[in-house]
C-alpha cells in the first residue's frame, strides 16, 4: 500500500517534468521560452526558413521534403545565457569559445536545434535564424562540412535581398572594404591551410576576419557554374571521409582548374573586383 502511494504522487510529478515538445506546422518547429510568437511571426519565419531551403537545394542539388529545423527561442537573455552556457557543447565537439554577450544565437549539432533570443531589434532576429538554420540544413543534409565552407554558407544566406535592411547592406559592404584592404595588405590568410583549417582553429582566431573570409571564398565558388560544379564535387568528396582526415587542398588542386594556386589567385582578382564594384558607389563624384 506504501509503495503504491508513492507511486501515485511520483506519476504525476513526472508528467510535470517531462521536457517540452518542439510545435509548429512549417519547415520550423519551435519551444519558446518566455517569448510570445504569434501565428502570423510564426509564418514569416516559416516563409523565410522555407525560402532559405530552397536556395540551399538549388545550389547543392539535393531535395529534403522531411527537413525540418528545431528552435528554440528565449524572450530574455539572461535565460538564453544560461541555457547556452550549459548546452551549447556539441558543436563540431566544442565548448563555448565566444563571450555570451557577443553570442546572438548558435547551432547545437549533438541536439540538433536552434538556439537564439528575441535580440533586440527583429530584423536581425531573423537575420540571426537564418545564419543558424543554415546550419541546421547544412548539417541535416551532410554528415561531413569544411569549417570555412559550413561558415561562409551561413553568412552568405543570412542576408536574402528582399529582407536586407540598410544597416544589413551596409555591413556586406564593409565586408568588401575589408577584404580589399587585406589583400592589399598581403594579410589575407593563405589559402592553402585556411582550406584545411579545423573547427578549434577556426575559432581561436579572431571572428572578424574568419568569418568575412570565409564568406568570401563561398561567395567566389558559388558564383560560377564552374565553381559551383568544384564545391558540389568537394562536398560530395568529403561524405566520403572522415572530415579530420580530408584533406581540402589536395582535391582542390586536382578538381580546381590550375590547382590550388591558381584558385588564389582568382579569388585575390575577384575580391579586387567585387570590392571595386560594390565601393565605388562610396566614392564622391
Amino acid at each position: 500500500m506504501k509503495k503504491l502511494f508513492v507511486l501515485f504522487f511520483l506519476f504525476p510529478l513526472a508528467l510535470l517534468a517531462a521536457p517540452p515538445v518542439f510545435q509548429g506546422n512549417g519547415v520550423c518547429r519551435f519551444i519558446l521560452h518566455d517569448y510570445s510568437l504569434p501565428k502570423e511571426n510564426e509564418d514569416k519565419i516559416n516563409f523565410i526558413v522555407s525560402d532559405l531551403l530552397q536556395r540551399h537545394e538549388e545550389l547543392f542539388g539535393f531535395t529534403n521534403p522531411d527537413l525540418h529545423v528545431r528552435i528554440h527561442i528565449f524572450g530574455r537573455f539572461d535565460d538564453y545565457a544560461t541555457f547556452a552556457t550549459t548546452n551549447y557543447g556539441g558543436v563540431e565537439g566544442e565548448h563555448l569559445s565566444q563571450e555570451i554577450t557577443n553570442l546572438a544565437g548558435y547551432y547545437s549539432v549533438h541536439d540538433n536545434t536552434v538556439v537564439t533570443w528575441r535580440q533586440r531589434d527583429p530584423t536581425y532576429l531573423a537575420n540571426n535564424i537564418l545564419h543558424e538554420c543554415s546550419h541546421a540544413i547544412m548539417h541535416q543534409q551532410f554528415r561531413a562540412l569544411p569549417i570555412w565552407l559550413d561558415e561562409g554558407c551561413a553568412v552568405y544566406f543570412q542576408f536574402p535581398n528582399f529582407m536586407r535592411s540598410e544597416s544589413a547592406a551596409r555591413r556586406l559592404d564593409y565586408q568588401w572594404f575589408e577584404l580589399e584592404q587585406w589583400r592589399k595588405e598581403n594579410s589575407l590568410p593563405p589559402l592553402r591551410p585556411f582550406l584545411n583549417i579545423n573547427p578549434q582553429e577556426f575559432r581561436a582566431q579572431d571572428p572578424a576576419k574568419t568569418y568575412p573570409v570565409s564568406w568570401s571564398l563561398f561567395q567566389f565558388l558559388a558564383g560560377t557554374p564552374e565553381n559551383q560544379r568544384v564545391m558540389n564535387a568537394l562536398l560530395q568528396e568529403c561524405q566520403k571521409k572522415d572530415s579530420s582526415a580530408f584533406d581540402c587542398a589536395i582535391f582542390l588542386d586536382a578538381a580546381y582548374p590550375g590547382g590550388v594556386g591558381r584558385m588564389e589567385k582568382d579569388w585575390h582578382a575577384w575580391i579586387a573586383r567585387g570590392a571595386a564594384n560594390v565601393l565605388a558607389k562610396y566614392r564622391k563624384p
